[in-house]
């Protein structure tokens, strides 16, 4: 089986990915800054190698790169992530990597430089793709995380019973599992290469208003919750004083076409089952909620 390589492996998706490559006896190696930090969160397990390194620093991940055939990529430095990946990517390519599996953006399928964050996105994706001599370059491109109700609308539902956003109650915004992402590279990086070549995947599960998340989270609480519409300047402070987001961030966030992206009638083929809906992703954490 494909040895795999992974950047990126602590984070929410990051870390579902490596744990479920291991549980398909997947021989995986993870680039950590921490490495006691990885090897509490994964375990002692015979097909986990942990490397220690960063982004500034490539020699450790030169040296053990080689022998692997895939690499997944996905960082969180928007500032830096198109020099950070294409650095990668080359290194990897050159080391004998067939394929690249790289978490993107819904936003690089939008309008041309829209915001900072699709910025970042594109010119990663349009750097690796140039790449001469390059293996198979696949590009998952998500919508907004199911787990950004995490950013402050757990604890309005907690203590306010309301969700907020500046759209309006019926203006339907797009959504998707972090586990379906995880779910997705892994499957991508388990079967052959020649299956999705340089695919990129827009990966929108869910299509939902204000008033229909809102109906959904009462019923995976039990609780009754409404959505109330807040002014842009009302959620930007929220996003920037809660969140603690940069004014980039939170301005692209605010201001993107979220709302441009259909569903992917797709994905369940892709994942080899239904995609995970929202009321099951809010039952599965409604601790968070206060339930």
């Amino acid at each position: 089986m494909s040895k795999v390589y992974i950047l990126g492996a602590t984070g929410g998706v990051g870390a579902q990915v490596v744990k479920e490559l291991l549980e398909r006896q997947v021989p995986t190696t993870i680039l950590v800054r921490d490495p006691s930090k990885a090897a509490s969160m994964f375990g002692k397990q015979d097909n986990l190698n942990i490397v220690q390194g960063d982004y500034d620093n490539v020699d450790n991940f030169k040296t053990t790169i080689t022998g692997h055939e895939r690499l997944f990529i996905l960082v969180k430095d928007v500032d830096s992530m198109p020099k950070i990946k294409v650095t990668f990517a080359k290194l990897a390519y050159e080391a004998g990597v067939k394929q690249i599996v790289d978490i993107s953006s819904i936003s690089v399928s939008g309008p041309y430089r829209e915001n900072y964050i699709a910025a970042a996105h594109y010119f990663s994706e349009d750097a690796i793709y140039k790449l001469p001599n390059r293996g198979n370059y696949v590009a998952l491109r998500p919508t907004s995380f199911f787990s950004n109700h995490f950013f402050g609308d757990n604890k309005t539902v907690q203590f306010k019973g309301i969700i907020t956003g500046h759209q309006g109650p019926d203006e339907k915004l797009s959504w998707i599992s972090t586990t379906d992402i995880a779910h997705l590279a892994v499957n991508i990086m388990t079967e052959p290469v020649e299956k999705h070549v340089d695919m990129v995947y827009n990966l929108t599960s869910v299509s939902m208003s204000g008033n229909e998340r809102a109906a959904v989270i009462s019923r995976a609480i039990g609780k009754e919750i409404k959505y109330v519409q807040v002014s842009f300047e009302q959620q930007y402070k929220v996003m920037v004083e809660f969140a603690h987001m940069p004014h980039y961030l939170a301005f692209g966030l605010l201001a993107g076409n979220n709302n441009g992206s259909s569903v992917n009638e797709g994905l369940p083929l892709l994942l080899n089952r239904p995609a995970e809906t929202l009321e099951e992703w809010i039952t599965a954490n409604k601790s968070v909620f206060g339930a």
